[in-house]
């Protein structure tokens, strides 16, 4: 049996990019042929495994449609339905009636099951700690949508928003969804003044035992 790509690389499916990311360098950097040792197949292999791995995973949409079918959706991805089917289903039988539509309309469950699917677009907006923590009201433009949303107060790494209809267009001019997942941008190269209000921040936190006691 295939093994799972976050089995691979060691994390869990909740794994941020990032953390796809680190797990992924970190294999690399063990198995990877100039520093393995000369010949071993063993090291050869995980380094193909862990880089198959990062390729799907590193990828949203990639990763989107594996999370949905598992291992067998690439073989429809890279060489598209023929010579071996969609998404590990064989489906030459289907060709010998026309296609699709010479089955009763089967074509069209295929169509709209697959087609809502491979449309749904996942894309990350990065927010600072402030706007994650009070809230703010946002403007975005992706694909040529502006799309206005308020963030939450409390809003968490790695939550997600899905704007319906946002997606890429199918069949019959609809289009799938669209789903944005926020990252919390830690600053860097902060101001004098700047660095004053984090140190305020952390001196609350600890007279009041955290954020989280």
């Amino acid at each position: 049996m295939a093994k799972d790509y976050y089995e691979t690389l060691g994390i869990n499916r909740s794994a941020s990019a990032e953390e796809i990311k680190r797990a992924y360098r970190r294999l690399a950097l063990k198995y990877h042929p100039d520093r393995a040792s000369k010949g071993d197949k063993e090291a050869e292999q995980k380094f193909k495994e862990a880089s198959e791995a990062y390729q799907i995973l590193s990828d949203p949409q990639k990763k989107s449609q594996y999370d949905q079918y598992g291992r067998t959706f690439d073989q429809s991805a890279g060489a598209g339905a023929g010579a071996g089917g969609f998404g590990g289903f064989d489906f030459s039988d289907f060709q010998q009636g026309g296609g699709f539509g010479g089955f009763g309309g089967l074509g069209d469950i295929f169509e709209d099951f697959f087609g809502a699917s491979l449309s749904q677009i996942q894309a990350e907006i990065a927010i600072s700690p402030a706007q994650a923590v009070i809230g703010d009201k946002l403007s975005v433009k992706i694909n040529n949508d502006t799309l206005e949303f308020n963030i939450p107060a409390g809003t968490q790494e790695g939550s997600q928003f899905r704007f319906p209809g946002k997606g890429r267009a199918y069949k019959g001019g609809r289009r799938g969804d669209l789903i944005l997942t926020v990252r919390i941008d830690t600053p860097r190269n902060l101001s004098k003044e700047q660095k004053e209000l984090w140190e305020k921040l952390r001196d609350l936190d600890k007279k009041k035992r955290g954020w989280f006691g």
